[in-house]
């Protein structure tokens, strides 16, 4: 081996380095006293799937009935990535809960610096050695898939990312490396089939290669030659993705993307007929594009009038979901991951800039094009490249993709742009000084680096607050039953937004009725937003709810999701007042009335049913401060009755200290029917959480006055108590 290949391998083995240093250090605010907290959201409930998966390998978790609560649900996840992470437990010989979660963690900064190789392969083909050494050192900078391949990330995200660069680099490998064309087609066709196995939109991305083909069908016939070379590898990876779906292409997780992989290949075998004929005949290229748009057309029609049919109805779904996917559709507004990159991204910040040096990147690329021997497979590289691009502007949520080709054609951008300034230098007789080629280098890398920095670090959601929390509910409620086998329902449920919902199964052990799956989610959307409590105890009873969780988030940052989900108009219900150095939020009297205002803010005051049992130790807002966290309990309540003067309302006073030694009083007015009245009271006189009161409860008409005690079981099981004035 020659020294600048010593120098190639030693340079890829630093950046590989590089990618897990960087991804455990990213990662190490997880780690809490020895425990793994994981980031994010779904990770948990891969979490819940991994553990079920190590003790029932290779069977995973199909339904839950710790979700949707009573109802439970049916999950649609394909079970690779979470059989991949079991699988590796059992093969160490774990089989402990701490055990299994450090092998979860540490899984996503293996797949993501493997990515690192692949990237270098994919691009060592294509350009030099050095374009595909900055390729694999802008992957492990890049700072989104970074974000989906850290410590504790474990999300399938990062498999995503692995197998579609995998996918490309076989495929280009099988147009350039012609010898070995069938064995790379093949591989290719394994990671397709991988793919669909890791997500269940997978199909999206497996369409890249159909563009690809037809594209460079088109590129053929305007050549004039025959399209056998481009179509026969794609046509042998379709083919060998197929075989390895059929096994379980009727299930709901897989079957869309074999019954796309079967169309596209079909269509390739059917387009590749007509490419012939048009060269044979030859007519001119034009033609082609053409017809293929007027058949596409014409599918899209018969699609629509043959939805009667299963097989049609089938894909006429796949393509109308599909096409709302990719550009949002009506998640806009509900799924922060879901909104379109222009919503959040500024242009001239760090992301904004690795924007706009990519779009540089797909011009450099396309130059480069025109001059190399490998068309073929950098035809191929450019069409990825803008997909994934069209995918992270339809949303947000492709960051993690776009991180990878970013990387790749800032490279080409970095080494085309300085070529071609040498050539220009070069033409006056000079030379391109070694300072400017640093200055473009480092104007290039340093958003990635920034964006890095900013991540690099970063704390887990669950940290703190909301991890003791539920950890509190989990050791302070009465437990549920079927957790391990959530095949029958267990006793009741949790009642949050559905952020939170994989965080309470997975952490709480408890069931839920709104998780990260969105399921659920309007019966909490109308819960939180109800102005009468009788409508929300209508809607704890039908989903059998007795604790519920509010958040300064829910009131402050998630509200506008929250209404918009039951299409209700945020602005009814706060205001964004601009104060020039801080923008504040007004609540209006609307919001003040709601169920989520009601527990979060005042406790449950003015209410029969709710109370606070605890609070976290954050403290949050001014008006009025507030817990981070609070857990609310739905109860019977205590009837307190009797008879007053006729017309004369009745009101209770309850002296309160929460779990974080805050005062605060509960209240409640009662009006009187004749001479009789009734109140009903949530909260009992004795200790029974850390949320207690202080003295007794308090009743007063009409300038009178009783002091009484309330005991738990009276609060428990609704009895009633007399009090006469």
């Amino acid at each position: 081996m020659d020294h600048e290949k010593r120098n190639e391998y030693a340079g890829v083995l630093v950046a590989f380095i590089l990618g897990l240093m960087l991804r455990f250090y990213s990662g190490r605010n997880a780690l809490v006293d020895g425990n793994v907290l994981f980031d994010g959201y779904d990770t948990f409930y891969h979490m819940r799937r991994i553990l079920y998966t190590v003790s029932h390998f290779p069977n995973t978790l199909w339904f839950d009935s710790y979700m949707d609560y009573p109802h439970g649900m049916e999950l649609t996840w394909p079970p690779l990535f979470d059989q991949l992470i079991a699988g590796v437990s059992l093969a160490l010989g774990i089989h402990s809960q701490h055990g299994i979660e450090v092998v979860a963690a540490v899984m996503p900064v293996i797949f993501g610096s493997v990515t690192i190789l692949v990237v270098y392969y994919l691009t060592r083909e294509l350009f030099d050695g050095k374009v595909a050494l900055l390729s694999a050192f802008m992957t492990a900078l890049a700072p989104y898939y970074l974000l989906k391949s850290m410590f504790s990330a474990t999300d399938h995200h990062v498999l995503e990312g692995l197998f579609f660069s995998g996918m490309v680099m076989f495929l280009v490998l099988a147009y350039s490396r012609h010898e070995k064309r069938y064995v790379y087609a093949t591989f290719c066709g394994l990671v397709m089939a991988a793919l669909a196995y890791t997500w269940a939109g997978a199909a999206i991305y497996l369409g890249v290669i159909f563009i690809y083909v037809l594209a460079q069908m088109i590129l053929d016939l305007h050549d004039g030659v025959s399209s056998r070379g481009t179509v026969l590898p794609a046509l042998i990876a379709f083919g060998v993705a197929l075989a390895l779906m059929a096994p379980f292409g009727t299930t709901v997780w897989l079957s869309p993307s074999l019954l796309i992989t079967a169309g596209m290949l079909i269509a390739t075998l059917l387009l590749f007929g007509l490419s012939q004929m048009l060269l044979t005949r030859k007519v001119h290229w034009a033609v082609f594009p053409i017809a293929i748009a007027v058949l596409s057309y014409a599918l899209i029609l018969m699609l629509h009038f043959l939805g009667q049919f299963w097989i049609f109805s089938e894909a006429d779904a796949l393509v109308s979901t599909g096409g709302e996917y990719l550009l949002g559709g009506g998640m806009i507004g509900k799924i922060a991951e879901a909104e379109p990159i222009y919503v959040r991204v500024n242009l001239v910040s760090d992301l904004g800039l690795n924007i706009l040096y990519s779009l540089a990147g797909l011009i450099a690329l396309g130059a480069f094009i025109r001059r190399s021997e490998r068309k073929h497979g950098a035809l191929l590289l450019l069409i990825w490249s803008v997909f994934i691009l069209v995918l992270t502007v339809g949303q947000v949520r492709f960051l993690y993709l776009f991180s990878i080709s970013a990387g790749i054609l800032i490279s080409v951008l970095f080494f085309e742009g300085t070529r071609f300034l040498r050539s220009r230098m070069a033409q006056r007789e000079g030379d391109l000084p070694k300072a400017a080629v640093a200055l473009i280098f480092a104007i290039l890398i340093l958003p990635s680096v920034g964006d890095v920095v900013a991540i690099s670090g970063s704390t887990p959601q669950i940290a703190d607050d909301w991890y003791d929390s539920l950890k509190w509910l989990e050791e302070s409620t009465p437990a549920t039953s079927y957790y391990e086998d959530p095949s029958h329902n267990p006793e009741y449920s949790i009642f949050s937004w559905w952020d939170y919902g994989n965080w309470i199964v997975y952490e709480s052990r408890r069931p839920v009725i709104a998780n990260n799956f969105q399921a659920g989610v309007i019966d909490s959307a109308r819960f939180y937003l109800s102005q009468n409590e009788n409508e929300s105890t209508a809607i704890l009873d039908s989903r059998g709810s007795k604790y519920i969780f509010t958040d300064f988030d829910m009131v402050y940052g998630k509200l506008a999701a929250i209404t918009s989900w039951i299409n209700e108009d945020p602005s009814t219900y706060q205001q964004m007042v601009d104060y020039g150095s801080y923008v504040s939020a007004v609540p209006s009297q609307k919001l003040m009335g709601t169920t989520l205002a009601k527990l979060y803010m005042y406790d449950g005051s003015g209410m029969s049913h709710f109370r606070t049992i605890y609070e976290s130790r954050t403290r949050r807002g001014n008006n009025p401060p507030t817990s981070t966290i609070k857990i609310s309990e739905y109860v019977p309540g205590a009837v307190i009755t009797g008879t007053t003067q006729p017309d004369t309302p009745v009101g209770v006073l309850l002296n309160m200290t929460s779990n974080q030694g805050r005062k605060f009083q509960y209240f409640n007015i009662g009006i009187p029917k004749g001479d009789r009245y009734e109140i009903r009271v949530p909260y009992s006189t004795e200790k029974k959480y850390g949320t207690y009161a202080t003295d007794g409860l308090m009743i007063f008409s009409g300038g009178r006055s009783a002091k009484i005690n309330v005991s738990e079981e009276d609060v428990q099981k609704g009895r009633s108590i007399e009090v006469n004035f």
